[in-house]
Formats: structure tokens, C-alpha cells, sequence
């Protein structure tokens, strides 16, 4: 595992024991981090006990070990989007996420950390010809569906400008304290009736009449439902969802406080590859860099390695003119891509009881939110607006699916070679 991120040293936050017995709960999920702190919250609302099981802490994987955006929309482009769920479905998909991003803004002051949350924009630059036409070509599908976004060249950061002349402004977005955000949220779903354990590795799940059984740490808790949100480790425990949805490593760097910063907004370039935002103590966050060291990234070995590090500090130096800068914290995390780009959430097949959220493609902190409140309506309610477009019964499970994203990033990358040679 890698070191602490910057977030995490930031807000230990409390401290939860181990599962050490046998517990019962309505609904037991897997994984303390924004997608099973959320799903239990709303799990609560609907008056459903609930117990959640972590390996490590709240917040100790992706959920803590992020790079601090908080975008709306999905993995895929919006014309992407209305192509395969139509023009009423890409549009509601993409409000529900709005309104999650609202939900978390609100929800993060009424818990007391407002800054956890914090709308501020989010700005896109373009770093070559062909990031430009991508650049236009989504402002003008975006304005089309009516997403608020506009041109933003006077936005490109000052040691950018000479090299850089297309940018755009997404001003719905966010950026986010990921530890201080989960670990409150968790925190409080505790103190209103969850029950929490950390330190409980989660061995193996087992079938139980109607229900289930999880092994964890030193203990069982036995289940009506059961929750799977581990983003990048669930093909951990649900071997049938491997290739469905995959562990991507990013990997993130942090500067010391600086006395300029060459930043106002969260920022991203590279078609995402690359990202970068400020921070409210003159720090730059950066992270991205794997293009280059592209098959070496699917994995879910949370550690920091010397080439996209490399990467890391070279556009540091190359595009933010911050190679004196020191660095003061480097971390990895795991996060989960879908095959299709789009969340998997929802009853497993033939497996009554069990779900599964996850497969954010790389924008999780919104969709996280919003896929463990889906999650937790469907096992109340059995239905959700959103639940058709996401269920993993899409897929079919009986033999390897096509994934979008590693073709796409293949072809990104080799894109990226001939520019260099």
C-alpha cells in the first residue's frame, strides 16, 4: 500500500472497531467509502438497519486516495450518453447526478464540514490540436442538452497560455476534502443508527436461506441484502463481475504550500489523463500521468511506481512551472472501471439478496453518492428512475465483454507516442 494522501493526513477522522462476533442486520455493505457510507445513509432514511464492514478505515481506498473533483455526468461524453440511453435518458441520468452533487453540498454543511463540498467550477484544457476539436465538439453537444459550459480561454492557467488556447468552464462542478467528506459522512450515518467495523477484511460471502452471510475480520454478520461497494476490488468477491468491472491505479502527487498558485480552478487535460487543482492552503494536487505506463496501471496494487510519478513531476515542472516546488505527499488508489464506461448497480443475477455498486470509470465521488442511494432504493423499494439504464444484468456474464475504456486509452496512447517521436 502506499503512503497516506494528503486528504487522509488531513482528516483521521474516528476510529471504529473490529468485527470480532456474529451480528444480524437488515442490510450489510461492503466497503466504507463514499459509496457505502452513502448507501447506508440512505438506508437509514428508509428505516432499514444496516451494518457496514470495512478491510481498512472509512475512506482508506479510492474514496480517501482521489485527486478531489467532483464532477457531474458520467464516464462518457453527453452525445456519448444520449447514444446509448436516448435523449430522455441521458438527460436524466445527468440531473440525477446534478442533484446528488446538490445533496452532497447540502448534506456536507449540515454536517459541519462545508468545506468538504464546494462548488467552484471545473475547467478542461486543451494540450494539442486534437484535445482542441475534442473540446469544441463536446461544448457544442453540451449546449445542446442545455449543460451549462462556455469557452474559457481567459481561464487557462498563466504558465499554460503560451502553448494552450482552448479551454472550457463546467460551472455546475466541484471540488471535494475526499477523507474529510467520507470519514464525516460515515461517522454520522454511525451516530444515527448504523453499525460500523473497520479492520474487518470481508474473506468470503455465503448463502443463507433467504439471506446471507459475510465473513469479516473475526465474525460473520448475517444479512437479509448485501451491498458489494468496493469500486476497484469487487471482482475481489465477485469473481463473476471480473472484466465487468476492472481496477484502474491513479496515482497523485502533492505539493508543499506554495506563495503563488498557478491554479484558480480543479482542472484537467489530456482528455483526463492528466488533472490538477489548487488547494485551500496553496498546495497543487496533480494526478493522472498513466498513458505512458498504460498497461501497467490495471491493477489493484495500491502502490505509487517511479514512471507515472515521473510523469507526475515533469508536468509539474513542464506545464505549471513548479519544478522547484517540493513534494510533500505521493499516494495511489485504486479505483473501478465498467466495460461500458457507465455504473454498475443493482441485483446480481440469480443471486436474490445481493448487490453490487461500483464501476465509476474515473468521476466516482458524485456517482458514488448517487449509486449507493440507488442501491439502497432498490432494496427498500425494489425500483429506482435511474436503476435500468445502470443494472448489471446489461451484461452478459457468460462470456469476456468488450471494454470500452482500455481500447480508448490504447488508442490515447498511442496517439500520444507518434506526437512525441
Amino acid at each position: 500500500m502506499s503512503d497516506p494522501s494528503l486528504w487522509q493526513e488531513q482528516h483521521p477522522g474516528r476510529s471504529f472497531p473490529a468485527l470480532d462476533s456474529d451480528r444480524r442486520a437488515d442490510v450489510c455493505v461492503v466497503g466504507a467509502g463514499v459509496t457505502g457510507a452513502s448507501c447506508a445513509w440512505r438506508l437509514l432514511e428508509h428505516g432499514v438497519g444496516v451494518t457496514i464492514v470495512d478491510g481498512r478505515r472509512a475512506a482508506a481506498a479510492a474514496s480517501g486516495r482521489n485527486g478531489g473533483f467532483a464532477v457531474t455526468g458520467t464516464g462518457l461524453d453527453h452525445d456519448e450518453l444520449e447514444g446509448r440511453l436516448g435523449e430522455a435518458g441521458a438527460r436524466d441520468l445527468r440531473a440525477a447526478t446534478e442533484r446528488s452533487l446538490d445533496a452532497m453540498i447540502a448534506l456536507a454543511a449540515e454536517l459541519g464540514v462545508p468545506q468538504a463540498v464546494r462548488r467552484t467550477g471545473a475547467l478542461w484544457v486543451a494540450q494539442d490540436e486534437h484535445e482542441r476539436a475534442e473540446i469544441e465538439r463536446v461544448l457544442s453537444a453540451a449546449a445542446a442538452a442545455g449543460i451549462p459550459c462556455r469557452p474559457a480561454a481567459d481561464l487557462i492557467p498563466e504558465p499554460m497560455r503560451d502553448r494552450c488556447h482552448t479551454a472550457a468552464f463546467f460551472p455546475q462542478d466541484a471540488e471535494l476534502l475526499p477523507a474529510t467528506w467520507v470519514r464525516t459522512l460515515a461517522a454520522a450515518a454511525a451516530d444515527r443508527g448504523a453499525t460500523l467495523f473497520e479492520g474487518s477484511p470481508v474473506g468470503g460471502l455465503e448463502r443463507e436461506g433467504d439471506g446471507w452471510i459475510v465473513h469479516a475480520g473475526g465474525g460473520r454478520v448475517h444479512a437479509q441484502a448485501v451491498v458489494v461497494a468496493c469500486d476497484g476490488l469487487i471482482p475481489r468477491l465477485l469473481p463473476q463481475l471480473d472484466g465487468v468491472v476492472y481496477p484502474v491505479r491513479g496515482q497523485v502527487l502533492a505539493t508543499e504550500p506554495l506563495q503563488q498558485l498557478p491554479l484558480a480552478h480543479p482542472t484537467h487535460s489530456q482528455s483526463g489523463f492528466m488533472y490538477y487543482r489548487p488547494t485551500d492552503d496553496g498546495r497543487v494536487v496533480v494526478g493522472g500521468g498513466r498513458l505512458e505506463q498504460l498497461e501497467h496501471e490495471y491493477t489493484d496494487a495500491e502502490t505509487v511506481t517511479a514512471g507515472v510519478q515521473a510523469r507526475l513531476d515533469a508536468f509539474l515542472a513542464e506545464w505549471l512551472g513548479l519544478g522547484g516546488a517540493r513534494v510533500t505527499h505521493r499516494w495511489a488508489g485504486i479505483m473501478g472501471f465498467s466495460a461500458d464506461l457507465l455504473p454498475v448497480v443493482g441485483p446480481l443475477p440469480d443471486s436474490a439478496g445481493l448487490y453490487v455498486a461500483g464501476g465509476y470509470s474515473g468521476v466516482g465521488n458524485v456517482l458514488g453518492h448517487l449509486c449507493g442511494g440507488i442501491a439502497a432504493d432498490l432494496i427498500v423499494t425494489g425500483t429506482h428512475p435511474q436503476a435500468a439504464a445502470l443494472d448489471a444484468g446489461r451484461f452478459d456474464l457468460t462470456s469476456p465483454v468488450e471494454q470500452l475504456e482500455k481500447r480508448r486509452s490504447r488508442d490515447q496512447a498511442a496517439r500520444l507516442s507518434r506526437s512525441q517521436r
